[in-house]
This record gives structure tokens, sequence and C-alpha cells, in this order.
């Protein structure tokens, strides 16, 4: 009985004669394949314990017939030791890439091939256990079977390759993270012809919805519903979630839900989101209910995870990394230097266009003796808070910086005098208004402000629309705080 049935594929006759030779000695049972295409024939029909692999092979080269092999359910699994007469560094990395398990330079000696062999064909067997290999189909066994099992394979890894690289690309497209997950989205539907995909990140709680293609409000509310419980099972606690950040891309695709009666069934597939180890979100993707949809379209999302991930991730954390850099670290608005480069672009934007924006500057009134009564972790809450506050007054467009200190500044684009005043006299009140849990059991703050407005007299630059607003805020502490004054 032999101790291993060896498949041999090297189209030099030459090379074949000594090593069958030396495998039969050694107890082995050798079958020949003089080009690539009957080594892959002959994989299948005849299910060899290992395959000794010639990389120069008419029809298919070796590194060809071991990817093939390798990406096949039936074959995966049958060691291969890629045989070459050249001794290039190249040569061992490529055959390794593509699956081989050991790499044999010509001229070897008898014992160095036979050793190689041995180890490989046990550890084959160590590694399967009882597991009996996979049975392959019958339809297989006949070359033209073999034949269409190429093609298939051939085709299966030029749309990965296609949708891998596409993704891929979209590294140094956007550095904006939303932009990035439509994109995926995207491309993701095109592939898969998916109605809504949903992409939830854990951290920042927040969901991204990409709707392709005319469909119902509800249909939406579900796939979000669908979501979360996906996302729960993959670790998010519902204590955790908290309240969810939602922005639907392709919203124009939305209309009401017309009264059709017995609504049509889904289908829902997903796949985790995993970066070192970890599982950082859910991208899930909804169709009307079809089980070649729930097949197909869960290998594509297998296919693509780790790319979509790490796509989706190096987005998000340049979008962090971006935010930090222009952030008050304390009240998450926007910094001191952060708000001057803004304000620059606003002034020359006004004078080339002439367009009209207004400066609020505020102060909060005796802020230094709530932090010498109360401490300066109190003064850090009533600081955060009174950010948020503000930024709940103002308008998506409008921008809000922390300016230093206690101070804010609010720049107001297409904002006259008028407008601007309304506006920080609506942020007075509602300050005034409003208690502040600093000290755990409350406080009440009020605040000044100071109002310019550009175009206006005497003004050459930026820092005079400054100075302006400035020297209003001072007359308004100087009139006794709590109020709001406009330039003069």
């Amino acid at each position: 009985m032999p101790r291993g049935n060896i498949l041999l594929a090297d189209d030099n006759k030459l090379v074949v004669k000594i090593t069958s030779a030396i495998l039969e000695d050694a107890d082995y049972k050798v079958s020949v394949a003089w080009d690539g295409l009957q080594a892959v024939n002959k994989a299948y029909t005849e299910e060899p314990d290992l395959i000794v692999l010639d990389v120069e092979m008419p029809k298919i080269n070796g590194y060809q017939v071991c990817r093939l092999l390798k990406d096949d359910e039936y074959t995966r699994d049958i060691p291969v030791i890629m045989l070459t007469g050249r001794d290039q560094q190249s040569d061992m990395f490529w055959g390794l890439k593509t699956g081989a398990a050991a790499y044999v330079t010509k001229g070897f000696k008898p014992d160095q091939l036979i050793k190689v062999v041995e180890d490989q064909i046990e550890r084959s067997r160590k590694a399967r256990g009882d597991q009996q290999r996979r049975p392959i189909p019958a339809r297989l066994l006949e070359e033209e079977g073999v034949f269409s099992r190429v093609i298939d394979l051939l085709d299966s890894k030029l749309f990965e390759s296609t949708i891998l690289n596409e993704l891929g690309s979209l590294a140094s497209v956007s550095d904006d993270y939303r932009e990035t997950v439509k994109v995926v989205l995207e491309i993701v539907s095109r592939v898969v012809g998916n109605l809504m995909g949903m992409v939830l990140m854990f951290d920042e709680n927040d969901m991204v919805a990409q709707v392709s293609r005319t469909s119902d409000y509800s249909i939406l509310e579900e796939l979000k519903r669908k979501t979360i419980e996906f996302a729960e099972g993959y670790g998010l606690s519902a204590e955790r979630s908290g309240p969810v950040e939602f922005t639907v891309l392709g919203e124009e695709h939305l209309k009401s839900a017309p009264d059709r009666g017995e609504a049509k069934p889904f289908s829902y597939v997903h796949v985790p989101l995993t970066a070192q180890k970890k599982v950082i979100g859910v991208l899930v993707l909804s169709q009307y209910q079809s089980p070649a949809f729930a097949r197909d379209a869960q290998l594509i999302l297998d296919l693509i995870q780790n790319q979509v991930t790490i796509v989706i991730d190096n987005a998000r954390l340049y979008e962090a990394t971006r935010k930090l850099a222009i952030t008050d670290g304390l009240t998450r608005v926007y910094n001191h230097r952060f708000f001057q480069e803004l304000f620059e672009k606003e002034f020359t934007r006004s004078d080339r266009y002439n367009t009209i924006f207004s400066l609020i500057m505020l102060d909060i009134d005796h802020f230094k003796n709530i932090n010498d009564t109360y401490g300066h972790l109190c003064g850090d809450e009533i600081l955060r808070g009174l950010a948020e506050l503000i930024t709940g007054c103002l308008r998506s467009m409008d921008v809000v910086a922390r300016y230093g200190g206690e101070e804010f500044a609010m720049l107001l684009p297409e904002t006259g005098a008028a407008e601007a005043l309304q506006t920080a006299e609506r942020i007075r009140r509602t300050v005034e208004s409003t208690t502040f849990m600093g000290n755990g059991q409350g406080l009440k703050v009020t605040v000044s402000m100071g109002v310019a407005t550009y175009p206006c007299p005497d003004v050459n630059d930026r820092a005079d629309v400054i100075a302006k607003a400035d020297a209003a805020l001072y007359e308004a502490k100087d009139a006794g705080r709590n109020r709001v004054v406009a330039s003069k």
C-alpha cells in the first residue's frame, strides 16, 4: 500500500523521470500532468494527497494552477509544493502568496524532497483529522466540467480583484467620512442590486443610510431597526448605544408609503466591520425577499468585508484627527486658530462678492467669581453647556468658536445687523433662563455680547471688525452686563 498519492506536474521529461523515481522509491504513488490544465483536471479527478507543481508550464503556469486550486472549496486542502529551476526570492514569494505550502528548487537532493513531502502530507492529515475531504461533484470529474470550473474561478477572481480595486481607490478620493460611506454603499449597490444600505459605527453612534432606488420611509425605518438589532448581536449594547446621529443619502428616492395592503417581506444581509480584532461597526443591506439576494449578497459582503472596514475606518480616523486639530478640546466647538481661518475666508468673500456678514463676541459675566467660588471643574461644565446652548441657537451655516477663556465668537454669513442682534438677544435670553448643573445643584449665569456687521465705515480688514465687536462687548459690560450692544 503506497504512503500517499502524489500528483507531479511538470513539462520537462527528465525532471519528471528523476522526481518520479525518487518519490516511487519512497513508496509514493505518482501521477503525472504535463501542463497546467491537465494538472487542474487531475487534481479534481484523482484527489491526490499532495501536488508537486512546476512554476513554468504550458497553458497555465504553476502559480495560476495553485491559486485556482486554493480558491476552490473542493481542492484548497491539498498541499502544494512549488518546484522551480530558479532560486530567486521573488519565485518563493509568489509561490507562497498563491497558497503553496513549500518551495523546492530543482537540483534538490532526494532526501530533501522526501522530507518536505512527508512533512506536508503529515500536516495535512493532522489538520484534517477524521474529517473527510469534501466530495467533488460528478459533473466536475469530466474534462468539460473541469474546464467550466476553471473559467468560473477565473471569473470569480476577476470580479474579486475589480471590486476590491474599486473600493481600495477610495482611500485617496475623499477625506469626508460620510462621502466615503456614500461611495462605498453606492459601489456595493451597483454590484449587489440592493434597495438600501446602511453603516452604523459603534463608537460615534453614527448611522449613514444610502437609498439606491425609489423606496418608502417605512422601509427605511425598518432598516434602521434591523441595523440596531444586528449591531447589538455584534456587541453594541442598548445602554451604550444612546442617541444615534442619522444621515440619509439619496433621500430624494424616499416617499410616503401608499396604502397597498400587506407589505412585501424583505431580506437583510449584514457583516461586522472589524478592525484590530474589535467590531467597530456593521454594514447592512436590504432588498425585497429573494433567496438569490440573500445568498449572493452575503458572499459579496464576506468578500469585501476587510476592504470596506479599512476604507471606512481610515476616513473616520482622518476626520477625527482633523477635528481634533480644529476643535477646542473642552467645548467641542471650533478653536481660535481655525475660527480665524474661516473668518478670513468670509471677509475675503464679502469683499469680492459684496455680501454682508455679522460677528458676535460673547463673554460670560463674572466668570472668575464662578471659578473662585465653585472651582474650575464647575467652570468647565458651564463652558461646555454654554457651547452646546449657543450651537442650538444658530443656523447650520453659522460658525461658533471658543475665542479664549470664557469668550466665544460667532460668525453669521449673509446676516445683517438687525438679524444678528435678534440672534444675540435670543442667545442672551436662553442663557439667562437656563440652569447650569456645574456644581451639582444648579447655577444661573448671564452673558454680554457685542455685535459688528460688515461692510461698515472705517473697516479696512477683519481685525477692524473684531475691534468693533470687542468695543461693543465692553460697552455692554460697562452698561451693567447681561445685554447685547451693536457696534457704532
